[in-house]
């Protein structure tokens, strides 16, 4: 009898976890939808910040206005507060710059690491 609770309350506690958050390597639709929403109007470079286009880091960077990015990493915040990443080598990360008034990004290619 003592196994069978042990296992119902197993059962119970990865149940609550599985649907408490975002999934692993999640990008949530709300996220995506953020993103894609996001403000990129600038005058200069200093208009323009990075941020994650998924709970991960691997999922990419885009190019937005910074005022934008506050909004963005709210939603960030509150879709990923329990998604989990794998540790995939991949590098994403972006500089960004003032375009033509348009905030862009361009991929910082990776360092050669000497072994």
């Amino acid at each position: 009898m003592k196994k069978i609770l042990i296992v119902l309350a197993c059962a119970a506690a990865l149940g609550a976890c599985a649907s408490s958050g975002a999934g692993i390597n999640a990008t949530p639709a709300k996220l995506t939808k953020a993103v894609a929403a996001a403000d990129r109007t600038c005058q200069t470079d200093a208009d323009c910040v990075a941020v994650q286009k998924g709970c991960c880091p691997c999922a990419g960077f885009e190019a937005v206005n910074k005022t934008a990015s506050a909004k963005v990493q709210n939603v960030l915040e509150k879709a990923c507060a329990n998604a989990g990443c794998t540790r995939e080598a991949c590098y994403t990360r972006i500089t960004t710059a003032c375009v033509n008034n348009v905030c862009t990004g361009k991929l910082i290619a990776p360092k050669a690491v000497a072994f």
